[in-house]
Parts: C-alpha cells; structure tokens; sequence
C-alpha cells in the first residue's frame, strides 16, 4: 500500500511575497513557483509549466482565498500563456497577470492583453523600463514593477518620472534596506516589495495526480462539438479519481459560488460548464502534474464500477451515486490525507461523506461489501456473494477494456 500511496499523490510547493502599502499594510501577494518546499529560488526549467503549477496548486490545493485572502494575487504570466485562447478558470477580481519582462513587447502581444483586459483581468509589467514605444502596453497596464536594486537609485528616479503622466500604480520591487524603502516613499512610491519586508514564504500540501492520458481524452472530446455529449464526458473523468477530486474541490471554492451539493461526476460536469471544463483541463495538462500509477488506477476503476454494478443488481437509484462514492473511498490513498479530512474540502452533502466515512446508509452499506469482497472477507448473505461475485467480474471487465483504451 505505500508504494500505491507514493504513485497516487505527490507534494505541490509556491512560495508567496507580500505586496504592502505605504502604511505597510499588504495590499497583495505574489505567487511564486518552487519545485519543492525547501526550495529557495524559482529554478525554472518551463515558463508556461511553472504558471500552470502556481495557478492549479492556487486553485485546487491551497485555495486562492487561503493565499491571499480579499488581496490581489499577482502571479507570472510567459509570453506563451498570454497568447493562449484557452482562456483562465481564475477569479480576475482579484488576479494580476503579472507579464514578464521577457515576454516580447510586439502586437500580438499587445492585442492578447486586451482580450485578457476586456475579461476583467488586472495587468502589471514586471521588471520594466520605459520606452516611448512601449506606451500602449503602460496605458493598459494597472500597476508597474520597477526593480530598484538592478536599477540603482539614479535609473529608479528616471523611470518613475517617466511613468509619472500615467494612470498607473507603480511598486517597487527589490526593496532590500531601510534606505531603498525612503528613497522610494520620497519619490512618492506607495507601494513596495522587497526582503526589507518579507522574505518568500514557501508552502505545501500533497496533492492527487492526474493521469496525463485521461486530460488528453478530456480535451479531445471537449474539442470535438460534432460528436459532444455530458455522457462522454462523464465517462472520461470518471476514469481519473485525482481528477474527479480536483474538479470536485474546484466547484467548493468561493469563485464559483456553488451552493448546492455534488453527488455525482455528471452533475459535477454540468455545474462547472463546457468552457470552465476546459480551462481547466487545460490547466492540468500544461502543470504536468501527473504520475504513472497503473496499479492504483485498476484498483480504483474496479473498486468504483465494482459499486455502481452492486447497485444496479439491487435495483437501487442514482446508481452514478455509487460509482462517485467507490472512487471517493480511496481519495486517502491518492492524497496521503485523512479520508474525512479530504471529503470535507468537497462540495459533497453530509449525508454522502457519513456514507463513504462512516458506512452509513444503503450506499456506506454497498462500499463495506465491496471492499470485503475485494478483500476476501466473509459475506453471510448468500444473496449478497452471488450480485457481489457477478458485479465483480463484470466490473473486472469493464475496468480491462478501459485500461486497454487509454
């Protein structure tokens, strides 16, 4: 079992660094992408890969609103990402795409950061120094970062009376000593970043994987509109229990307003939306936040179907109920959490989750047959051992031709 454990999750890493006011109050903080969580520089091999990781480990493992709580979160965006029509499943009241120094100042550029502004998305230029030519691209900007400790006082000065006739926020960045932070406040900068205040905060938290191969399928049928269908795509997310997880803990964060509970993987699909659905396997894919774990995968995948066929023999209804509830059973394995603790970040009624944990009900009822039958436990009923044995070989089946597939 632990070697399934090391398979199905791995840790996630970002560091954050506030963004403060001239009353040093924070106004905002910037993700930061680390490859692990004793990292102390960015170390980044891809540009697009490690956005992709900072915003999917904001959005599914941490929450944004842990993060950076009502403050802005300013976050790197490569050239390649911006010019993206993906789109971003982001909150953009409180996002600022935060766009590279190394980004390409040209109109294709420029034409894709008014799309991302027409969104509702806010702009900084990071590390920049002015030129006249660049004077559209400070029109559409919000804020300005300027990095005084690779400037020097001298430059710093020129830039900022540079800026000066813009509607533009400018922050100094870099801000390393008492003097830098003076220097700037005289020049009437009101906002700083910098080791003066606050070294980059590394954090963690496992996350569950997602097998590469099923968001390939996922955003092949999404792309597909001819042949499209809620059906199909329930089929493809119902293989991945890491993603059925991360699209159920999207749907609980505050950006998405949900109200109601989530009993299935259909209706899941259907509250997120076609366009969101792919943003955010989009998102999944460019992270490359996935892991080989074949093993697992058929033991979850047999597990699940294992239920949603039990339940079907029976007669009972909502049968998608208990193929949702069969792979949710092991999301301890495939987070290295607390199996409450896991279903308690999902947007999952109470009576549901006391049926997974607690085996409760009809449904905590067929999950304690299956996995006794898995386990070759003693089944009293003989009625029991026949629809478990016959269920069983079916879902074996299903659960092969499936592996087959991907």
């Amino acid at each position: 079992m632990t070697e399934n454990v090391l398979l199905a999750h791995s840790n996630v890493s970002l560091a954050r660094q506030p963004i403060v006011d001239s009353r040093l109050s924070v106004m905002g903080y910037e993700l930061l992408y680390r490859k692990n969580a004793v990292a102390t520089q960015a170390d980044v091999i891809d540009d697009v890969g490690a956005t992709a990781q900072v915003i999917s480990a904001s959005l599914f493992e941490f929450g944004i609103e842990n993060l950076v709580g009502s403050n802005k979160a300013f976050i790197n965006f490569p050239r390649a990402y911006l010019l993206s029509s993906s789109g971003m499943p982001i909150n953009k009241d409180n996002i600022v795409v935060e766009v590279l120094e190394s980004a390409v100042f040209d109109a294709m550029l420029l034409s894709a950061l008014r799309r991302w502004v027409a969104a509702g998305c806010s702009v900084a230029l990071d590390d920049f120094v002015f030129e006249s030519k660049l004077t559209p691209f400070i029109e559409l900007a919000d804020y300005i970062k300027l990095d005084i400790l690779s400037l020097g006082h001298d430059k710093f000065h020129e830039q900022v009376e540079s800026l000066r006739g813009f509607n533009v926020q400018i922050i100094a960045e870099k801000v390393e000593t008492w003097e830098d932070y003076q220097f700037c406040r005289l020049l009437g900068v009101e906002l700083f970043q910098g080791y003066f205040f606050e070294r980059p905060e590394v954090m963690s938290s496992k996350t569950s994987q997602v097998n590469s191969m099923t968001l390939l399928q996922l955003m092949s049928s999404l792309l597909n509109t001819s042949s499209f269908s809620v059906e199909e795509l329930e089929r493809i997310v119902s293989q991945d229990a890491g993603l059925v997880h991360k699209l159920l803990r999207y749907l609980n964060s505050p950006m998405t307003g949900l109200v109601a509970s989530v009993d299935s993987v259909r209706l899941a699909i259907m509250l997120i939306g076609v366009e969101p659905l792919k943003s955010l396997t989009n998102l999944l894919l460019m992270s490359e936040m996935v892991g080989d774990r074949h093993a697992l995968l058929e033991q979850i995948m047999v597990r699940a179907k294992h239920a949603e066929l039990f339940a079907k023999i029976r007669g009972y209804d909502n049968q998608d109920k208990y193929f949702l509830a069969g792979m949710l059973s092991m999301m301890d394995v495939c987070t290295g959490m607390k199996l409450d603790d896991v279903l308690g970040e999902l947007p999952l009624p109470n009576e549901f989750i006391n049926a997974i944990v607690h085996r409760s009900g009809r449904v905590g009822d067929t999950l304690d047959l299956v996995e006794h039958y898995s386990n070759d436990h003693i089944i009293k009923n003989q009625q029991d051992m026949d629809d478990l044995k016959f269920s069983y070989l079916d879902a074996i089946k299903w659960t092969d031709d499936f592996l087959v597939a991907i």
